[in-house]
């Protein structure tokens, strides 16, 4: 449909000089940028030996600033951005981390760890897989100790974790509850003079992805489903810091309500935290556990980088093993491993999707790459994703049913997100695993369709004419409203992929329709309620995922050896990418005032219909949990 490449020409038309401007900066950023990188890794390998030399090292320090994603970068650990300035940063995906705690809790060089952590951008069900990461050191006997000047909710839930809590005596805690806050746009709609066409499948009052271009509030079916979730949330992070603190159920609502935590002396009342401390008395007491050596810190990161690139000579023998072996079976069907981790990740579009997407070829090749691979014996998808196109949706969960029928264990393992589309591509697995907190469900369909023509009229001074030779040709169109035969047909549509969703469903889990229908019609679940809904089968994180498929593929734990698919893509490409993509273009409209959230929101209308399929089965869209 090239009438979505028309809207996002109108859209940017007033900034093109600022973009024309911009693209001569970049490409003197990007001469610049080429020098200083071999400065910056030069910088990185002459400073790094010391620092990475566990020799010294004895307690592992734990920070979460660097964004945390689901799977890391390619070969490269550095991500690069505009906003952090020239130096490479390093972004670390969930698995690395879980591998470094885990290889932690082994190294008899490390004797504890330190927790310095603020805040943690995730969502709940990824705080679950770090929190048992934690466990892990824990069980083997290291000390764990947190510290932060402030602390968020957030970190509150991880910090928990520890064997002891403390803050800085002039920080701050953050324990005011959850909330979910979404913007509704018809308001700015109705002075702008745009109208948006939405569809919804039959019953599909929980579908509410449309509703910030409906209404102007919530409805009361979204308003429920957003209470469950929030009530969910709740419950996981109350239970575990209550546990973790010794406090009586229902004390972190109480101190919500409240506010009860206005100074740091409060959260030590409270008992959330076990004192105040200044940095030089947290390098005593640290002192003090190690039996009077003085702590040597090696970052997350750090500690990462020296598995990964400072192993010595046996680290490079493999390499050049493993060279040499993909030479040798180049023209052979083998992977390298025996159970390959398939990770789907971000909103499911056609075609090749990017590092934020999945796009239906990637993702069906790389199952079929499984499939056809002699040496793996099972497949786990691992899910993150609100859903997305309907269509690509179907391309993918037809690979996995072929999966099945080579007669290969096929697991899912959803992690934070595993919504609608992300449920379609994880239904017909032998075995599902979600954590307590993971999103799941909102089985439901839309389709939505901008209609920017009144704007043009009333503000542009624009005026449209038209001459067609049939009643119906070239809708819907993007500028106005389709007329009552098109939207009866894109109604016909939706109401079929919505029981095409609901059979696919009821195939995979063993259900009728109608006892889908009863837990379908849109509605998000937490984990634990898609459990008890038979929509899971077990609540887990991916070890138990990938635990299972070996067992269902008679393959001992010990002797598991993972490939993961699709390859991760490379950092650098990505971020130049960036640099001429629909980020830069987000912010470059964003300079004219509007606020970027909101820019984002229309840009993902208007990239599903650019894309060509304007039937979804996703997520809402604006699901913000503070």
């Amino acid at each position: 449909m090239s009438f979505g490449k028309n809207i996002l020409s109108s859209a940017i038309g007033s900034t093109l000089g600022l973009l024309v401007a911009g693209t001569v900066l970049i490409f003197i950023f990007v001469g610049v940028l080429v020098g200083g990188i071999v400065g910056a890794f030069a910088d990185v390998d002459a400073s790094a030996g010391p620092d990475l030399d566990l020799d010294d090292a004895n307690v592992l320090k734990v920070t979460m600033e660097a964004p945390i994603v689901e799977r890391g970068g390619g070969d490269s650990p550095f991500s690069f951005s505009l906003g952090g300035g020239l130096e490479p940063s390093m972004q670390l995906g969930l698995s690395q981390i879980l591998d470094a705690f885990e290889r932690a809790a082994g190294d008899d060089q490390i004797q504890g760890v330190l927790l310095n952590v603020a805040d943690v951008a995730v969502m709940p069900s990824m705080m679950e897989d770090l929190r048992a990461g934690l466990d892990v050191l824990q069980d083997s006997g290291k000390f764990i100790v947190a510290w932060s000047e402030n602390m968020s909710q957030r970190a509150l839930h991880f910090n928990s974790a520890a064997d002891e809590v403390y803050l800085h005596p002039q920080g701050g805690m953050t324990l005011n509850g959850l909330r979910s806050q979404s913007m509704f746009y018809p308001g700015m709609f109705e002075k702008l003079g745009i109208d948006v066409t939405v569809v919804r499948g039959p019953g599909n009052k929980y579908k509410s992805a449309v509703e910030p271009f409906l209404r102007k509030d919530f409805s009361e079916a979204n308003k429920e489903q957003t209470r469950a979730l929030l009530a969910g949330f709740w419950q996981d992070m109350a239970s575990d810091v209550e546990g973790a603190r010794g406090l009586e159920s229902g004390t972190l609502d109480a101190l919500a309500n409240d506010l009860t935590i206005r100074s740091p002396k409060d959260a030590v009342d409270a008992k959330l935290v076990d004192g105040l401390l200044y940095e030089d008395e947290l390098t005593a007491l640290l002192e003090e556990k190690l039996d009077g050596e003085e702590p040597s810190f090696i970052s997350l990161g750090e500690y990462t980088l020296e598995e990964r690139f400072l192993g010595g000579m046996d680290a490079l023998a493999k390499v050049l093993e493993e060279v040499e072996s993909e030479e040798e079976d180049e023209d052979s069907d083998n992977l390298g491993g025996n159970v390959a981790v398939i990770y789907a990740v971000g909103a499911i579009e056609s075609g090749q999707g990017d590092n934020a997407t999945i796009g239906s070829e990637t993702t069906a090749e790389a199952l079929r790459e499984a499939r056809e691979a002699d040496d793996v014996k099972a497949v786990v998808l691992r899910v993150n994703s609100p859903g997305g196109s309907a269509l690509a949706s179907d391309v993918i969960w037809r690979e996995t049913m072929l999966l099945k029928e080579a007669g290969k264990p096929f697991v899912v393992s959803m992690s934070d997100l595993a919504a609608s589309g992300g449920y379609y591509i994880s239904c017909a697995a032998d075995r599902i695993y979600a954590n307590p907190t993971t999103i799941t469900g909102s089985i439901g369909v839309f389709g939505m369709i901008p209609n920017l023509g009144g704007m043009l009229e009333k503000h542009a001074g624009i005026t449209f004419d038209e001459v067609a030779l049939h009643d119906h040709a070239g809708q819907p169109d993007g500028m106005f409203a389709p007329d009552a035969v098109t939207l009866a047909a894109i109604n016909e549509s939706v109401t079929d992929v919505y029981d095409t969703f609901t059979s696919r469903v009821a195939e995979g889990r063993g259900m009728t329709q109608a006892e889908v229908e009863e837990v379908a019609r849109g509605r998000v679940w937490t984990g634990a309620d898609a459990l008890a809904k038979g929509l899971v089968d077990e609540l887990g994180d991916l070890e138990d995922a990938v635990a299972h498929a070996a067992n269902l593929a008679d393959i001992a734990l010990e002797d598991v050896d993972r490939v993961a698919l699709p390859e991760a893509g490379d950092p650098f490409e990505t971020f130049i990418q960036d640099l001429t993509g629909a980020e830069l273009g987000l912010q470059a409209m964003g300079l004219t005032g509007v606020d970027e959230a909101m820019l984002f929101e229309l840009w993902q209308v208007r990239r599903m219909v650019e894309t060509g399929d304007p039937i979804q089965a996703r997520l809402p869209y604006s699901l913000h949990i503070r």
